[in-house]
């Protein structure tokens, strides 16, 4: 076997491995695994078994690293400018702003905006100063600035100075890198100026300048710290050493509380404490710590901070004992052990200027705390405080109690599932575990699944499941069962029990509460409520309402009706302070509700993401300021917040953004403009972002609400709102429902204005629509009249023409009858006379060719074809004549405009003859079943315009006249060589005639 075949063969025992491995692994993985749930008991429907011995339960992790959720931290990824932050402040408004080596950033808790003072060395910011305006003073490499509304501006005689102190005041004093101490001073215009109040700057003893570390004012003395002279102070121009004791030399911080303690910065040595208190005078002590490098100092209401070069964060409490944070022990919580500033925001937050970003710590957030090595021992159900003061918590595996803030179990509980504590008077404490009552030194007094105790009428009750309430006494041997009276209720499905003021209240499993007055009576019904699930605790309040902790939420029961306030599953446990309720449940963790009278109920939820160990909790207990609550991961103290939240307007659009300073007064919106965008932020640094909830309200000029809304949605955009003046109210609520100050905007709905345009418009538009109207009415009346003169006309045409008929037939009949007797009597009177024969047979001829001319009988004897071709061919002689055969019987129009079209061609052809000197003439006849009648005639004569004027003639003319008579169209147009006219009658035109010889 070669190599590569024993390669071949250990890569397949390899990939058959781990396939089997997989497989094996896939089986395991569907075998049910026990698992820790809210309860290690079975169900409250079910007898507890006995806990001896107690299987068990699955273990559950503990978070790792323990309240690393107080940390918090803003890098350069999060987009500082620089990593190196040197200053921390917070404006009026809540926001935060950080100096850093390359510039100023502002923070608003969801994003960072970068600023640049102008020049890199304006942009190394040293010092940062807030004041109540909501102004901030800003101490850089290259003078004093001044930020507001209007961006930034620098205060006149501090260009090029290295701003390294600030102090504001009363007064506003600043120190610098070159030993100068300077105040600011206000010319009458209102501008910044600055005025020395040294002659001098400090010096060192070998006559260098000495950088002014730190300023304050101190019992009205200006007091400058030094990094080499210690501290002076500053009076009457000059610099006086202000001695201490202990005396620091290389001064680095400096800071004062309100009642004149001050704490001093300075170098020291490795294991050797830098951090300087004073409390009276100039005699103060060295705080034990090793700190060596102190780079910075800040007093707060929890102690004293203190920043160090190498070593990191120490806190000093009220005892003097001091705590290090570091980058090790916090899990990298703290960003680094080399710490440049310190600051504390208004809601006791402390941030950390690093070499590595911001840190943040909360040291009032959520403490976690285990109370036992084991997983089940931290799973706690109970919580007892005694009046003694003594705390105890049970668990599934045990009792434990709390001393000098270390959890230390109970003897004789080590097995043991504690349901409940009380203490019916100070020298007794009562044990609830699933088999019995207990005392604290583990004594049985009763035996049952017992589940709670109420003190009512004098006398101790305990609930134990599967039998009901029992009466606890004192007797000769102790506490114990009476014996005449062991079960007072007899209700098997009892979960809990409760003291109101006039009844014990009685809680099940199956969501019923009964109410017991002490007596021997049954108890009776107070609620059926199956919906509730399993009732878990009843709270009776001064105002007679009944708080129930139920399977199903929380529910209120008031004057007979029940609501359900808090819609959650496995609620544990209720407590009530005031309008605020807490509620333990195994499903969410701590929810708070509270009631506004705005807005109604307002829920918040507290689980793993808050900072609480998980989201089962089954007790709570309250504790002085803080509530102290059961998971089943120890136990957590919880701090609710007491500073509300601050609320700014990020961004407000309506056609355009609106910049801050117009928030202050009415936004006109512009027509048609009706609404606004509104996006606001909550601010607060011990509530994260998507934590906050935002109540919006729009109020009208009468100040009616006309809508609101609450959502965890930062934007709001009221739309459809008529003309009229609005202001919109926004809130913001924080993770313990505190409520900011409001947030008013108002703005102004424009009223659409006159439509000066659109009116003149629409004017125009009727006056054009009348005119239209009255150009069609005036159309139809010209047409008609039209019609009628043209009827009026052809009348008239017809009646010349009978004229015309009537004079030839006289002619005919009379002058040529006449004549013709005159003939006679001439040839009676002399026959050599015929020339005056002669001219009388001429005078006839004439005669009769105006009758002819006058009516044509040619048409009526043989029709208007043959018509037309006799008379082209007596008036041309070289001619040529085309027609379609029968085309007579295609001719659809009366006998009077047939004479028209005769006449109209025969004064063509008497044009052509008298002045166009052609050889050829040819007419052409075009007709048919459906076409129009069409006659073209052409000669090769000399060009005619007919549109020229110079002719005096008036044949044209009457053509144009004969042809508007009966409506035809004619042309004339001219090719190279020959003159052609057309002349068309539409037949369908006179088809209706009843002259038609077809009607």
């Amino acid at each position: 076997m070669n190599r590569s075949d024993k390669v071949r063969y250990v890569v397949a025992g390899a990939v058959l491995i781990i396939l089997i491995a997989g497989i094996f692994a896939l089986l395991v993985g569907q075998i049910p695994q026990p698992s820790i749930s809210a309860e290690t008991t079975p169900a409250p429907t079910e007898p507890s078994p006995s806990p001896e011995p107690l299987a068990e339960p699955s273990p559950t992790p503990l978070p790792a690293p323990l309240n690393f959720h107080r940390w918090g931290s803003i890098t350069l990824f999060n987009g500082l400018p620089s990593d190196s932050v040197r200053a921390i402040a917070q404006t009026s408004d809540g926001i935060m702003w950080f100096g850093t080596d390359n510039g100023l950033a502002r923070f608003d808790g969801r994003r960072i905006q970068k600023y640049s003072l102008g020049s890199p060395d304006a942009d190394r910011i040293r010092v940062l100063r807030a004041v109540p305006t909501g102004e901030l003073w800003i101490g850089t490499g290259d003078g004093l600035f001044l930020y507001g509304e209007d961006g930034y501006r620098q205060v006149a005689g501090t260009e090029r100075l290295s701003i390294t102190s600030l102090f504001v005041g009363a007064e506003i004093v600043f120190g610098t890198g070159a030993g100068t101490v300077s105040k600011i001073v206000r010319a009458e215009n209102g501008d910044h100026g600055s005025e020395m109040m040294t002659s001098d700057p400090i010096m060192s003893d070998n006559g260098t300048p000495l950088a002014i570390t730190g300023i304050t004012v101190h019992k009205g003395k200006v007091l400058a710290a030094t990094a080499g002279g210690g501290l002076f102070e500053i009076s009457d121009g000059k610099a006086i050493e202000f001695p201490t004791s202990p005396r620091p030399i290389f001064v680095n911080a400096m800071t004062v509380n309100g009642s004149g303690k001050f704490w001093i910065a300075a170098d020291a040595g490795i294991g050797q404490s830098g951090i300087y208190e004073y409390a009276a005078g100039s005699v103060g002590k060295r705080l034990a710590a090793a700190t060596a490098i102190a780079l910075a100092v800040e007093s707060n209401d929890g102690g004293v901070w203190a920043g160090t070069e190498r070593n990191g964060l120490f806190h000093f409490d009220g005892s003097g004992e001091a705590r290090n944070f570091t980058f090790a022990n916090t899990s990298g919580g703290l960003r680094s052990d080399f710490i440049f500033t310190l600051f504390t925001d208004r809601e006791g937050v402390i941030w950390i200027g690093t070499n590595r970003g911001v840190s943040r710590f909360d040291g009032l957030g959520p403490l976690q705390e285990t109370v036992s090595d084991s997983p089940n021992g931290n799973f706690i159900r109970s919580l007892f405080r005694t009046s003694g003061g003594s705390l105890y918590a049970g668990s599934n595996r045990g009792l434990f109690e709390s001393r000098n803030a270390v959890w230390t179990m109970v003897g004789g509980y080590e097995r043991r599932v504690v349901h409940a504590i009380a203490e019916p008077s100070p020298m007794t404490t009562l044990i609830g575990t699933a088999t019995g009552t207990f005392d604290i030194s583990g004594r049985s007094l009763a035996s049952g699944d017992t589940r709670a105790y109420a003190h009512y009428m004098q006398k101790t009750f305990a609930a134990v499941f599967s039998k009901g309430v029992i009466q606890l006494s004192t007797g000769r041997g102790g506490i114990g069962i009476l014996a005449e009276s062991p079960i007072v209720v007899s209700e098997p499905a009892v979960t809990t029990i409760s003291a109101g003021r006039s009844d014990l209240w009685i809680g099940t499993s199956d969501g019923r509460i009964l109410s017991y007055d002490g007596t021997a009576g049954k108890p009776s019904f107070l609620v059926n409520g199956v919906e509730a699930g399993a009732v878990r605790r009843i709270i009776e309040t001064g105002d007679a309402t009944l708080w129930i902790a139920a399977e199903s939420g929380v529910f209120r029961l008031a004057d007979g009706q029940m609501q359900r306030i808090v819609d959650v599953k496995d609620v544990r446990d209720l407590y009530i302070d005031g309008e605020d309720i807490w509620a333990a449940t195994a499903t969410r963790g701590l929810v708070h509700a509270r009631r506004d009278e705005t807005f109604g109920w307002l829920l918040s939820t507290l689980g793993f993401e808050q900072g609480l160990p998980s989201e089962k909790m089954f007790a709570i207990l309250p504790m002085d300021d803080a509530l102290l609550i059961a998971s089943n991961r120890g136990v957590v103290t919880y701090r609710p917040g007491k500073v509300a939240p601050k609320i700014i307007a990020s961004r407000v659009l309506s056609q355009r953004g609106h910049e801050a300073r117009e928030l202050r007064s009415t936004i006109e919106l512009e027509y048609p403009q009706n609404s606004l965008v509104v996006e606001v932020a909550g601010l607060s640094s011990r509530t994260s972002p998507q934590e906050f909830q935002y109540g919006f309200l729009v109020k009208n000029e009468r100040g009616e609400v006309i809508e609101k809304r609450l959502s965890f949605d930062s934007q709001f955009a009221p739309s459809d709102l008529k003309a009229g003046g609005y202001t919109i109210e926004a809130r913001a609520f924080d993770r313990d429902l505190l409520a900011s100050e409001p947030l008013m905007i108002s703005f102004r709905v424009a009223r659409a204005p006159f439509p000066w345009t659109a009116t003149a418009l629409g004017v125009l538009l009727a006056i054009a629509i009348v005119a239209l109207i009255w150009a069609i009415v005036e159309r139809r009346r010209i047409a008609l009249r039209n019609r009628d003169l043209a009827a009026a006309r052809f009348d008239l045409a017809n009646e010349a023409e009978r004229e015309r008929s009537r004079i030839a037939r006289d002619l005919h009949d009379q002058t040529l009858a006449d004549l013709r007797s005159l003939m006679i009597k001439t040839d009676r009177a002399s026959p050599e006379s015929n020339e005056f024969r002669t001219e009388i047979e001429a005078i006839s001829t004439e005669i009769r060719r105006i009758c002819e001319d006058l009516s044509p009988s040619v048409l009526e004897n043989v029709g208007l074809i043959a018509a037309l071709e006799h008379l082209l061919t007596s008036s041309i002689d070289n001619h040529r004549f085309r027609a379609p055969e029968s085309a007579d019987d295609w001719i659809r129009f009366p006998i009077n405009v047939q004479l028209q079209v005769y006449r109209i061609a025969r004064e063509v052809l008497t044009n052509i003859q008298r002045h166009a000197n052609a050889s050829t003439v040819e007419m052409d006849v075009k007709t048919g079943p459906e076409e129009n009648f069409r006659i073209e005639i052409a000669d090769d004569g000399d060009p005619f315009d007919p549109n020229d004027r110079s002719s005096n003639g008036r044949g044209i003319n009457n053509i144009k006249t004969r042809a508007a008579l009966i409506q035809a169209k004619i042309a004339w147009e001219r090719s190279a060589t020959r003159n052609f006219f057309t002349l068309e009658v539409d037949q369908a035109r006179h088809d209706h005639d009843p002259k038609h010889p077809r009607h």
